[in-house]
């Protein structure tokens, strides 16, 4: 269902090129609320750890007019690191004499998160208000130093949001938006590296929160 609605998000807005077109950048507050649990190895010995916290999280945005309101795209062409971890472990793996016990230290980024979204004006005592529906696509990637053996790939994960602002028009074409977000994103399998006795650890994230305060400047053109 998610897939569907990105490529009819992406369609739609392919085809709105012929409208009036807006570009912008805008920098958001990001709390987020996740948690996840790791099996290790052979003992299966499980983890649970829950973080939370807030992110600066820069974008870009394109958009344009459609009947009855706006459509556009925000990304994020870069990595944005939204958390990190340094915690003592010790090598409970001893079969394996590649894993060695000592810190596990590492960050967890957004990577071209994506996200298609129809914003439209709402009738409230708010000048410019409108309310905002965006389904996105994001990388979770991680970037550790793990003593005790084990690397984790990148996961691709969907989601989807609700927003609430208001626009205020600049001089010159240009204008500006502050909004709230709320933001559901799936969860994710990280499978490790397999180490010498053909095992490794896995994490299993959870789905997960975000909730943002977003500001954006932008040009009509």
């Amino acid at each position: 269902m998610k897939k569907i609605l990105l490529t009819v998000f992406g369609s739609l807005f392919i085809a709105s090129t012929a409208f009036a077109t807006s570009i912008g950048i805008s920098g958001t507050a990001m709390y987020f609320d996740a948690s996840g649990t790791e099996t290790v190895k052979t003992s299966k010995t499980k983890n649970t750890k829950s973080e939370s916290g807030v992110a600066p999280i820069p974008s870009f945005f394109i958009e344009t007019d459609v009947a009855g309101g706006i459509i556009g795209l925000d990304f994020l062409p870069f990595s944005a690191k939204v958390s990190d971890f340094d915690n003592a472990r010790t090598d409970i793996d001893t079969n394996d004499a590649s894993d060695t016990a000592g810190n596990n230290k590492g960050d967890v980024n957004f990577k071209n998160h994506v996200t298609f979204y129809l914003e439209k004006p709402l009738d409230t005592k708010i000048d410019g208000s409108f309310i905002k529906f965006g389904v996105s696509r994001v990388t979770i990637e991680t970037d550790e130093s793990v003593a005790t053996g084990t690397s984790y790939g990148d996961e691709n994960i969907m989601g989807l949001m609700v927003g609430f602002g208001a626009k205020r028009d600049l001089a010159n074409g240009a204008f500006m938006k502050v909004e709230g977000q709320i933001s559901k994103y799936q969860g994710a399998t990280f499978a490790g590296s397999v180490d010498a006795d053909s095992v490794r650890n896995e994490i299993e994230l959870d789905d997960f929160t975000t909730a943002g305060l977003k500001i954006s400047v932008g040009k009509s053109f």
